[in-house]
């Protein structure tokens, strides 16, 4: 069902049906949303690239010969803009000056697990935010990493049990 409802959208679109898109973005935004966060593990960096990625992804739609396999393209444009962008952005970088953390809206607790997954290495913070955020299981990050499914695993209980020791460290400094 998911499949053939994409594939008659994205011919629409392909024949310039121009508002069809916005029935790709809905089913898709969160997806590609929640991968750019577990890569950038910035919030609004992450909104940024994944509203960017949507854009490019409609200017190019006529470019996509699998009409099925939006969704797979979709993410790879999105993960590639957001490779892209943490190579700017290291490129950049000058002494390593950060820019200061915007808070995230809801609660202290929100933002304080928003500071520790940003924290995190980038090889357990996308496995992670894929999990839970992403509603994954490690079979598919697997396939998606290209990693083994035992190391998926072991990639989201390590991620866990670092978030644990973060958000402790934290709270005992509180």
């Amino acid at each position: 069902m998911e499949e053939s409802l994409d594939e008659r959208v994205v011919r629409a679109c392909q024949q310039d049906d121009k508002s069809a898109y916005a029935v790709l973005v809905k089913r898709h935004y969160r997806e590609v949303f929640a991968l750019c966060l577990g890569i950038l593990g910035n919030l609004h960096d992450a909104e940024d690239v994944a509203q960017e990625a949507m854009l490019k992804g409609f200017l190019k739609i006529k470019k996509l010969d699998k009409h099925e396999q939006f969704k797979a393209w979709i993410l790879r444009i999105a993960k590639n803009l957001c490779l892209d962008f943490l190579r700017r952005k290291k490129r950049l970088k000058v002494h390593n000056v950060k820019k200061p953390m915007q808070p995230y809206p809801n609660t202290s607790e929100n933002h304080n697990l928003q500071q520790a997954i940003r924290r995190m290495p980038q090889e357990l913070r996308l496995p992670l935010t894929m999990y839970y955020f992403d509603g994954k299981n490690a079979k598919t990050i697997a396939e998606k990493l290209k990693i083994s499914h035992s190391g998926a695993c072991q990639r989201i209980r390590a991620a866990r049990k670092q978030l644990h020791e973060l958000l402790s460290e934290r709270k005992n400094n509180e």
